[in-house]
């Protein structure tokens, strides 16, 4: 039985068919560097279906795989019959072109594939964006620094509110001071040192309004730094933001990338085991074809053969019968010449019949010539005064007779050859039908007949 794949042809005989078993029997039938291709497979498939022929009889059936796509031989029997009629009516075969079809698994796959392609991530949204841009637009369009500024400060106001009413208090001390020495007199005196007082206090005040300038405009610096402190803070929190953003975006393209590829992976696989199957099944179809064509021309042979044996039976019966006529009408009406020959010979009809049995077949005595059937003729005429049609007809049996002899022993030494076959190579049965010769069993043309009709090619 012929099968499609590899892993059928295993399955079917309850072998391992894993990838290791098939590579361990690969090594085993010399194919080397195994590594599961579509003619590697091939090349193991036919070695070990001809290693199985061994042991089987002629025909072969090839079962392809899960499809259901055979092809089916019937052997042709031992009398050349199917016992079904015509060998070519049991050429039966449902091979159909396959349409590639992916497994369930590509299928997956791909359905995985499609489900990541339709959900990849949107575009990038800031939620931080307004108050980035909020915090730019405050930084650019603040405005400069003013001088002016520092006198409208809270500050310089508590300040100079404090020097000038200390400043009065020291005028008018420094003022009551002056008039209690001069008796209590008002003087210019007086009014120039209480004036005096009045102005060292605000003179210090022009001391303190550097001070407070500094103070006013570090604070304003202070504010703007404060700005680009809160904007590096926002910004810092949109691109943790974003970075997450990307590794969305990573792991999208990352599984998109492995769906892929695995995808691709099992198409291809799916694809090479179709191809290999499809290349098993055409060579299954080709193989079916030529063992149906040599079951055709078998049964031909075979058909020929039996109607060319009944003929010549036929032609034997008929040319008996003419003799027996002939010999019955030489006895009644006498022959002086034939009768006088074969008395002084001592010979009956048996004996001129084996002598051209022996004649024809190269056994004659002294002499292992084969003589044609005309010089056989001429010499039983010569020799033992026989008519020319008694001298035909005798060749003729004696001819029919070594025809039918040599007919039973083919058909004797074909029936054990064929027994012997059916276990042994063809080299083996080659040696048994030489075996047979060398024993003088058969001859040589006998042994290639045998050998044809069991189909076997030299």
């Amino acid at each position: 039985m012929a099968v499609a794949s590899i892993v059928d042809y295993l399955k079917s005989r309850n072998m391992d068919s894993s990838y290791g078993a098939r590579k361990n029997l690969a090594s085993q039938y010399g194919i080397t560097g195994y590594s599961g291709t579509a003619q590697q497979n091939m090349s193991l498939l036919k070695s070990l279906q001809q290693q199985s022929q061994k042991s089987q009889a002629a025909g072969q059936q090839s079962n392809a795989n899960n499809q259901n796509q055979n092809v089916t031989i019937t052997p042709v029997s031992d009398d050349g019959k199917t016992g079904q009629g015509h060998p070519a009516a049991t050429y039966l075969t449902d091979y159909n072109y396959a349409k590639f079809s992916p497994s369930a698994r590509t299928t997956d796959y791909a359905d995985r594939l499609d489900e990541i392609e339709n959900n990849k991530p949107d575009e990038y949204y800031s939620k931080y964006q307004g108050t980035i841009d909020g915090i730019i637009d405050n930084i650019l369009n603040r405005k400069s620094f003013d001088t002016n500024s520092v006198y409208d400060s809270d500050l310089y106001k508590n300040y100079r509110e404090q020097y000038i009413q200390q400043g009065q208090k020291a005028m008018r001390d420094t003022m009551g001071a002056a008039t209690a020495a001069t008796g209590g007199y008002g003087s210019t005196y007086a009014q120039a040192a209480g004036q005096q007082a009045y102005d060292n206090y605000l003179s210090q005040l022009g001391d303190k309004t550097l001070d407070i300038y500094d103070r006013v405009y570090n604070q304003y610096l202070n504010e703007g730094q404060e700005m680009y402190n809160k904007l590096n803070a926002v910004n810092n929190q949109d691109n943790i933001g974003y970075g997450r953003y990307r590794d969305s975006v990573n792991d999208y393209y990352n599984d998109l990338n492995y769906y892929a590829g695995r995808y691709d992976n099992s198409y291809n696989q799916d694809f090479g085991e179709y191809q290999t199957d499809l290349s098993a099944k055409q060579w299954a179809e080709q193989y079916a074809y030529q063992k149906t064509q040599d079951a055709l021309a078998q049964q031909n042979w075979q058909t020929q053969f039996d109607y060319q044996k009944q003929q010549d039976a036929l032609q034997l019966e008929l040319q008996r019968q003419q003799l027996a006529a002939s010999l019955a009408r030489k006895s009644s009406g006498g022959s002086s010449g034939g009768t006088s020959k074969k008395s002084s010979s001592g010979l009956s009809k048996n004996d001129y019949l084996d002598k051209a049995k022996m004649m024809l077949s190269g056994t004659d005595g002294s002499d292992t010539h084969k003589y044609q059937e005309k010089t056989v003729s001429r010499y039983l005429s010569k020799q033992y005064g026989l008519s020319s049609d008694e001298a035909d007809l005798i060749t003729s049996k004696a001819k029919l007779d070594i025809q039918s002899s040599n007919d039973k022993n083919i058909d004797k030494y074909y029936k054990y050859t064929k027994d012997y076959a059916s276990g042994h190579t063809d080299e083996e049965t080659f040696d048994y039908l030489n075996k047979l010769y060398e024993t003088n069993k058969i001859d040589a043309d006998q042994a290639d007949e045998i050998y044809t009709r069991l189909g076997l090619k030299k």
